[in-house]
């Protein structure tokens, strides 16, 4: 049976995690917007381990100094910051959350004039050919109703021979029957329009005219995790008001009972720009 993706917009995205900025959702995790990185070290903080994925995507894009990259789906700006100053780039993030934007245009600050942020979505970039040397998305194309066109995109606005890095959830294999619950719980509960399989990735990759260099699932790496931001998002929840208390429990049940699955993967792509 073929999948249906969740029926998510640039809009309802937006104002999802516009709420989710606004109940503090993004603080109790430290000020990233995704997930983790653990060895054999569960004690580490999440704010750490989150770090962890930021500075894993900077290694494998492997910027020149004063190169000017695109985060797409940028949040509030910690992974974008983060890599402007330790990598001495420019950055320009976009995220379809105005809530998003003005938190990472505060932030911006710390970069010392190196990182921007707008409010755009990466199905329709607003930017010319070839601006940019290079680009990432962490956790971003599961959200886009079509991501083979944000590829193409990207594809577009990073220049020759630029890398493009994308973190995101996977489905190692199609999750069926009672399985097929987890997963709409969690499409549902953070407005993800569907969470693809490797080979959907690849597929979309070589559509869009990426050059795959590397897939690598680190799922059981980041799968401490969804444990992490539950416990948090639950504690968060008694700070709350009644309605948004029961939305961020509900958002921490759907992650938590996802992130145990074993076919919940996380995949680390590398692609280049032909």
């Amino acid at each position: 049976m073929t999948r249906q993706p969740n029926t998510a917009t640039p809009d309802s995205i937006g104002q999802v995690y516009d709420e989710f900025t606004g109940i503090g959702a993004t603080a109790v995790l430290g000020g990233n917007i995704h997930v983790g990185y653990w060895d054999d070290d569960h004690d580490v903080p999440i704010a750490e381990a989150t770090d962890r994925i930021t500075d894993l995507v900077a290694q494998r894009l492997a910027p020149r100094p004063d190169a000017h990259l695109l985060d797409v789906g940028c949040g509030n700006g910690f992974p974008a910051v983060r890599i402007a100053r330790a990598h001495d780039v420019r950055v320009t993030g976009i995220t379809v959350s105005r809530q998003q934007v003005t938190q990472a245009q505060e932030l911006a600050a710390d970069a010392g004039g190196r990182a921007s942020f707008l409010f755009a979505d990466a199905m329709h970039l607003p930017f010319d050919d070839g601006s940019f040397d290079g680009a990432w998305a962490i956790e971003a194309l599961m959200h886009m109703t079509e991501q083979t066109r944000a590829l193409s995109e990207l594809h577009r606005v990073v220049r020759p021979g630029g890398r493009l890095v994308v973190t995101d959830l996977c489905q190692r294999q199609p999750f069926t029957g009672e399985d097929r619950a987890l997963l709409d719980g969690m499409l549902r509960a953070y407005e993800i329009v569907d969470i693809s399989t490797p080979g959907e990735h690849r597929a979309r990759l070589a559509e869009a005219g990426w050059e795959l260099l590397e897939m690598t699932d680190i799922g059981e790496r980041v799968r401490p995790s969804y444990g992490h931001a539950a416990a948090a998002f639950r504690e968060l929840a008694t700070s709350l008001d009644a309605g948004a208390a029961e939305q961020i429990t509900a958002a921490a049940d759907a992650m938590e009972a996802f992130g145990k699955h074993p076919d919940t993967g996380y995949v680390v792509i590398t692609a280049r720009r032909s």
